[in-house]
């Protein structure tokens, strides 16, 4: 989505000159991250901020609205000669509530950023509350384009903010999306703006100061999601079943499987792969250099840690894939076991335990918690014969799998169609790692997750995996 409009180049632009700002002396100076430390030098030195009366900076203390209106108001407005008449100061001070939050010089600042308007206005103790990055953003905005002296068209692209779905519901997505394009902020290292959290004094030093000096900026490019060919791409952020096959599909033959591969290094919840949309190039380095000799058992986690960044889990995959379709900066990544009762909970879908299962849909999320298994998996469906096919990361990696049938067949319609699709498709990889087949406990020893919060307007739930292959394939 492109936003246009006409808004400014701010006119404070050189408020602060190109010089060296002096080095900060509180007496918890060594708490300031090293990132973050120029940015609070300047504006200790220019005044936007302050340390406190035992003189200590608290760079990681949670700033309310009227401490971060505050320093706009100080970094932008202090030289700035603004009259009001008294009755209407004491009028807007009564009716806001102003005197329950500061008084005297600081009261003034309310006044005045009221009357100017860089604020939503909150009432008495609202001041007092956490301001939320969304609300830091308006304010930001605000009080860039009160200050113009030139107009200019800028584009703002939201496809660089990963978590749009999120911030596109708040009242202050346009700000957000123009203080991308201008560099003030680029998102987290997932691309993300998390415009519902908070702010530490150290955050708002940078977003200020970025917001003061244009050579600070950096402008996030777009990602290219198609860098790597796949042949079947989903679309970030369609919550459809068709979209989630779709991205399911593109790690495939692509990535192979790493245990804690998804994971972050706390092995506690998503890493940073499964926070990203698209296909990770370290996934892809570490799959192009393996041959039919690949054995993950090489590859131990609690060795070397390192290597959770090389490729996928069955859980990671999976909330790799939640992830990319639902994309609204939330991580998916959870113990196998544990996924189908995480999405119920969340609200997304509900849970049916294995010995009640009565069909299996395309898009079902089967988790088992077996001693033999503890796997989770993507069906696509049923065969006429009742083996299922299904897209699962398991030794040796991402892959197209089909089952036995329920009496202990090995030669199944799931089977023969996962082959001929591996082999067709994604031959480089079919050479190295030809087995396509799972045997029938995939069948007996998973519960089913079952979405509601996924359109299937295609009509998934009622076509066969075979019908299923060729609409991805070939749209027939």
């Amino acid at each position: 989505m492109d936003i246009l409009k006409k808004t400014a180049v701010p006119a404070m632009a050189c408020i602060f000159c190109i010089s060296t700002f002096a080095a900060t002396s509180f007496k918890d100076d060594e708490k300031i991250q090293s990132y973050s430390r120029q940015y609070v030098e300047m504006l200790v030195n220019e005044g936007g901020i302050k340390g406190y009366t035992d003189n200590t900076f608290r760079p990681q203390k949670t700033v309310t609205r009227a401490e971060f209106l505050s320093m706009c108001y100080n970094s932008f407005y202090k030289d700035t000669p603004y009259t009001i008449a008294e009755s209407e100061y004491n009028k807007i001070a009564e009716e806001n509530g102003f005197d329950k939050v500061w008084n005297g010089a600081a009261n003034d600042m309310l006044v005045n950023s009221f009357k100017i308007g860089i604020s939503k206005q909150y009432t008495g103790d609202e001041w007092n509350m956490p301001i939320t990055r969304a609300e830091a953003a308006h304010m930001l905005y605000s009080s860039i384009t009160k200050l113009s002296s030139e107009n200019l068209v800028y584009k703002a692209d939201t496809n660089i903010i990963n978590d749009w779905n999120i911030i596109s519901q708040t009242e202050y997505a346009e700000d957000i999306s123009f203080l991308f394009s201008w560099g003030i902020v680029q998102g987290d290292e997932n691309g993300n703006f998390d415009p519902n959290n908070t702010l530490t004094r150290e955050d708002s030093a940078i977003l200020i100061c970025k917001a003061l000096k244009p050579e600070l900026r950096e402008v996030r490019n777009v990602v290219n999601d198609n860098a790597f060919n796949t042949l079947i791409t989903g679309e970030r952020g369609e919550r459809s079943i068709k979209n989630l096959i779709k991205t399911a599909f593109e790690p495939l033959g692509k990535v192979v499987y790493i245990y804690g591969g998804g994971w972050n290094e706390a092995d506690d919840g998503a890493g940073v792969e499964a926070l990203t949309l698209g296909l990770s190039q370290s996934w892809i380095d570490f799959s192009s250099k393996q041959d039919s000799s690949y054995n993950y058992a090489d590859y131990d986690y609690e060795v070397n840690n390192s290597v959770i960044h090389d490729g996928l889990d069955c859980s990671g995959y999976v909330g790799w894939v939640i992830y990319n379709v639902m994309n609204d900066g939330r991580g998916y990544v959870t113990n196998s076991y544990k996924m189908d009762d995480m999405l119920s909970d969340m609200g997304l879908g509900t849970v049916t335990k294995r010995n009640d299962i009565t069909d299996y849909r395309a898009g079902d999320i089967m988790a088992s918690g077996c001693d033999d298994c503890k796997h989770v998996y993507i069906c696509l469906g049923r065969c006429d014969d009742g083996s299922i096919l299904l897209l699962h990361s398991s030794p040796p990696g991402v892959q197209l799998t089909g089952t036995y049938t329920p009496m202990g067949n090995k030669d199944s319609q799931a089977i023969s169609l996962a082959s001929e699709y591996m082999k067709k498709y994604y031959p480089d990889w079919y050479d190295k790692f030809p087995d396509s087949s799972r045997n029938e406990s995939y069948l007996t020893h998973y519960d089913q997750f079952r979405w509601t919060a996924l359109s299937d307007e295609e009509g998934y739930a009622n076509m066969s995996p075979k019908e299923i292959l060729e609409d991805i394939f070939t749209g027939n």
